[in-house]
This record gives C-alpha cells, structure tokens and sequence, in this order.
C-alpha cells in the first residue's frame, strides 16, 4: 500500500470518537487532518494512513478538536501541529 504512516503524539490529550458531537469534556476529543490547506478528514486515534501524496512540497497539519469540533486552544492559541513533507517528482 502506497502512502505515509502519520503518528499524533500527545500529551494530556485522550482521543474519544465515542464521543463526538456530544458534550465537550477536558482534554478530549478528535483531530483535524489538514494537506496543503484543505480539511480532509477528522482523526480518531493516534496513527493514521495518509494517502500517496502529490509531487512536491506538501503541508500536513492536525489540530486537536473538542466533541463539539471547536479548536482546543492553550493560552489562546489552537493546539495543532505542521510537518513539511516533500515528495520528489
């Protein structure tokens, strides 16, 4: 299988996909998959398969998220995290 294992590493964050869409709680939740600025899909764990990625220089961010989708932030800023990946073409 083509493609990119991505491993979230956190800390005192607990992945809940049991509980989306209901009641935000602290320090839990989902993530956000972002390439290249596009939102592709919501992350429930802390591995995930990436797709075979398109030539060149590609953005992947994650952000983590309450049950309610809002962006967890710490001192006002969005918990999230880039890597830059480049493919060769």
């Amino acid at each position: 299988m083509r493609g990119w294992n991505l491993e979230i590493q956190t800390t005192s964050f607990r992945f809940t996909p049991e509980q989306v869409n209901q009641a935000n709680q602290p320090n839990v939740g989902h993530g956000h998959l972002s390439i290249n600025g596009e939102r592709i899909s919501q992350v429930y764990g802390p591995w995930l398969h990436l797709p075979q990625l398109p030539p060149g220089r590609n953005e992947i961010t994650v952000s983590l998220n309450a049950n309610g989708h809002e962006a967890l932030t710490h001192n006002g800023q969005a918990i999230e995290s880039t890597v830059m990946v480049n493919i060769p073409e």
